[in-house]
This record gives structure tokens, C-alpha cells and sequence, in this order.
């Protein structure tokens, strides 16, 4: 048991910026010509158990808010902000909250504003 255990806290890393990835890579999918509506049901079914996987216990349909809220606000920036994206992966808190905070403070490259 503790083997298991220590290989999901290796492979399964809870934490926002992983959930956002998988919620990127869930968003993302879209059915190709070659394929049946079959196989995207599958591939959307297999994506969202990862999102599932990755939530912590505490997990509350508020926290799945802010996490949607925020990568919408990130999703909506253009390339020039990547490399003030990468740096969002790294906080620990990774809400709605936290990212305009960090946005309207001034962290952000390029310089922004919030007025």
C-alpha cells in the first residue's frame, strides 16, 4: 500500500498547475475527420478522469471555479505574456484571486495595468 502511494504522490502531482495542463488537454481535444465520435467520447472520457485524479481530497466545487476562472484569464492572454505564464505554474496558490493579483501588481511581463 505504501508503495502505491508513493508512486501517486511521484506520478499524480496534485496541484493546480498540473490540474491546468489537464484541463488545457481536455479543453483541447476535438474530433478528427478519420476518427468516430466513439473514439472522442473515449479520448474525452480518459481526460477528464486524469482532471479527476489530479484533485486533492479537499477539492470543493468553489476551488473549481477559480481554477476555471483563472484559466480563462490566462488562456486569454496574448503569446507575449508566455513566458509570465510559465512563472504562474509555480505558485503554490493557483486561484482567480492569486493570478490578477499578481497581474495587477505588476509581476507581470510585459508591464500591465488593471484600470
Amino acid at each position: 500500500m505504501k508503495m502505491w502511494l508513493k508512486l501517486e504522490s511521484i506520478h499524480l502531482q496534485k496541484h493546480p498547475a498540473t490540474r491546468f495542463n489537464a484541463y488545457d488537454a481536455l479543453f483541447s481535444i476535438r474530433k478528427q475527420d478519420d476518427k468516430s465520435l466513439t473514439s472522442v467520447m473515449t479520448r474525452v472520457d480518459q481526460a477528464m478522469q486524469q482532471v479527476k485524479d489530479l484533485r486533492p481530497p479537499t477539492f470543493q466545487l468553489d476551488d473549481l471555479d477559480g481554477e476555471l476562472a483563472s484559466m480563462s484569464l490566462i488562456r486569454s492572454l496574448p503569446d507575449d505574456y508566455r513566458p509570465f505564464i510559465s512563472s504562474l505554474m509555480l505558485l503554490q496558490q493557483f486561484d482567480y484571486t492569486a493570478v490578477k493579483d499578481v497581474l495587477c501588481n505588476g509581476r507581470a511581463e510585459p508591464p500591465t495595468s488593471c484600470h
